[in-house]
């Protein structure tokens, strides 16, 4: 188990729910290898979306905060190289993923998880379903090609 966020607010609601034994609070980009114990069978990852939402400047993937992507993959790189290779991932974010930058950011996350050796997909779901507020949720899902996946009965 390990947990990560750069908000202390948020941190906080983390800790008061599930304790701090495995929280590190700091930005992802300064968290190496090292801090990440065992090889992870499902990562879930939420970056920010304030240059990806629609009330936001419009900077996707390039702006400072959204941008909070690169440094996570690199993170997920680095231990894949060091053969803890996460066989399942999870990216939520808002829709705004899928048209910012006229879909170039969207294209940008799934050529890039793709070319790790995932397969995947993406669905949109309200948030209503496990939060109280209703609002749409993009869930971009990925699983190791190298992962076995039993056919379905």
């Amino acid at each position: 188990m390990f947990a990560n966020d750069f908000d202390p607010k948020k941190a906080k609601a983390y800790a008061d729910n599930w304790g701090t034994d495995e929280l590190l609070l700091g930005d992802v980009g300064e968290v190496t290898p090292r801090q990440l114990p065992g090889q992870a069978d499902l990562v879930w990852a939420s970056f920010p979306c304030q240059d990806l939402s629609l009330a936001g400047a419009g900077a996707g993937l390039t702006g400072t905060r959204s941008g909070a992507f690169w440094p996570f993959w690199n993170l997920i790189q680095d231990v894949s190289t060091q053969g803890r290779k996460p066989r399942a991932i999870v990216l939520e974010n808002v829709c705004g993923l899928l048209t910012s930058r006229n879909g170039a950011d969207f294209a940008a996350l799934c050529q890039t998880v793709g070319d790790a050796g995932y397969w995947l997909g993406a669905m949109v779901i309200d948030a209503q379903h496990f939060v109280p507020q209703s609002r749409p949720r993009l869930f971009v899902i990925a699983l190791d090609r190298a992962t076995e996946v039993p056919a379905r009965v």
